[in-house]
């Protein structure tokens, strides 16, 4: 009687510790599925973040991120031509420089669509000098990817010059309302104190479950 009941005993642990290995398994498996990284190009149309309730895709992010990988690829051959995944993963500011630069991409598009959004309120236009110097940014940085880098961003030609043209529209808006406010243009840069308390008067939402996942430094680079 009393070895039936601890065998009825240990079955029932055995089946309990089944169970919890079995939901610390699952657990762990979503764990890994969350740090598993996704190809930028296979997202692109999905939601990368939402400001002020419009959403704005991967799609509209991509000379942001571009930009960011161009940037930090350039210090990354400085610090070690044969090696620029050191620089890549290296740790400073308590913070990667991949995740660093992966965040100033989403800062600088939030930054750019809240003056772009201000521009067309007020009915800001740019110059014709202000296009043409748009459009020389523009050659810059689309020459700078290099062909291969233009395949793996996966955007249009047009696409790129519309969105050099919202960021130039955001530039002149944000030197307009530093002016109006009587403030040094450099307040209202990204990490400028009254940016900051400007961000406050606004909602952004990003999309974590992907921009986590998002291979930042392999989007345009290989």
């Amino acid at each position: 009687m009393a070895a039936g009941k601890i065998d009825r005993q240990s079955r029932k642990f055995t089946a309990l510790m089944m169970l919890l290995l079995g939901a610390v398994a699952i657990a762990a498996w979503g764990r890994a599925r969350l740090m598993d990284k996704i190809s930028y190009a296979e997202h692109l149309d999905d939601r990368a973040v939402t400001v002020d309730g419009t959403d704005y895709t991967f799609r509209d992010l991509a000379v942001y991120l571009a930009y960011q990988e161009q940037e930090i690829e350039g210090q990354a051959k400085v610090y070690d031509l044969e090696h620029t995944e050191k620089y890549w993963n290296a740790h400073t500011n308590g913070q990667f420089i991949r995740a660093a630069g992966k965040t100033a991409a989403m800062d600088m598009a939030v930054h750019d669509i809240i003056f772009c959004e201000m521009a067309k309120q007020e009915g800001t236009v740019l110059s014709d000098e202000e296009t043409a110097f748009a459009e020389n940014q523009k050659l810059d940085f689309w020459n700078d990817l290099e062909e291969e880098g233009q395949e793996r961003l996966g955007v249009s030609r047009e696409e790129i010059d519309a969105a050099f043209e919202r960021m130039a529209l955001a530039q002149k808006q944000q030197q307009l309302y530093a002016d109006e406010q009587g403030v040094d243009l450099r307040e209202y840069n990204v990490n400028g104190s009254l940016y900051t308390e400007l961000l406050k008067e606004h909602t952004y939402r990003i999309n974590e479950k992907l921009f986590q996942r998002l291979n930042f430094g392999k989007i345009t680079i290989e």
